[in-house]
C-alpha cells in the first residue's frame, strides 16, 4: 500500500478529531463551557497524529524515514482538514451564517463586562470599527483561513514527529 493510501486512512480519524475541535469553537456561543475543551484537544492532537504515523511505520518499516513519514503526516492532516472544513462550512453556511459577527460581538460584550475593560478599550474600538466597515471575514473566509492554518501547523508538526519516529528506527537498529 502506498503512503498516500495510508495517509488517506489516517485522515479519517484526524478529520473527526479536528471536527471535534471545530465544533467546540462553532458551538461556543450556545454552550459556554465548550471553549474549555479546545486546549486539551489541541494538546492531544500531536499524540493522535504521532500514533497514526507510528502505525504506518510499524506496518511498513521501509516508510520509517523522515521524508516518507513527513509526507504521510502532511497528507493525513490535509485529508483530515478537508473533512473538518466540509463539516464546518456546512454548519456556517446553512445553520449559523452570522457566526463570525456573533463571535466578535460576543467578544466585545465579554471584554466590556470585565473589570479590566478600560485596559482593552482600544481593542474594542478597533473591533467595532471592523464591524462597522464590514471588514470581518465572511463564514467561508473564516473556515478557509482555519483550514490553511491547520494544514501549515500540521505540516510543521508532521516534520517534528517524523524526525522523532525516524530516530526511533536508528535506536531500534542500534539496540538489536
Amino acid at each position: 500500500m502506498s503512503i498516500y493510501r495510508y495517509a488517506a486512512h489516517a485522515g479519517i480519524p484526524v478529520g473527526i478529531y479536528l471536527s471535534l475541535i471545530s465544533a467546540c469553537l462553532l458551538f461556543s456561543l450556545k454552550v459556554p463551557f465548550l471553549p474549555l475543551l479546545i486546549f486539551p484537544l489541541l494538546i492531544g492532537f500531536p499524540f493522535l497524529l504521532g500514533y497514526l504515523m507510528e502505525r504506518i511505520a510499524r506496518e511498513r518499516p521501509e516508510y520509517r524515514r523522515v521524508a516518507t513519514l513527513w509526507l504521510g503526516g502532511i497528507y493525513a492532516v490535509i485529508f483530515g482538514t478537508l473533512i473538518c472544513t466540509l463539516l464546518s462550512a456546512l454548519y456556517i453556511k446553512f445553520v449559523d451564517p452570522g457566526f463570525v459577527y456573533s463571535y466578535i460581538s460576543n467578544a466585545i460584550a465579554t471584554i466590556e463586562s470585565s473589570p479590566m475593560a478600560a485596559d482593552y478599550s482600544s481593542t474594542v474600538d478597533l473591533m467595532r470599527q471592523a464591524i462597522e466597515a464590514h471588514l470581518l471575514p465572511n463564514g467561508m473566509e473564516f473556515v478557509s483561513s482555519l483550514a490553511w492554518s491547520t494544514c501549515f501547523c500540521g505540516s510543521l508538526l508532521s516534520l517534528f514527529l517524523a524526525c522523532i519516529l525516524a530516530r526511533r528506527k536508528r535506536e531500534l537498529e542500534v539496540n538489536s
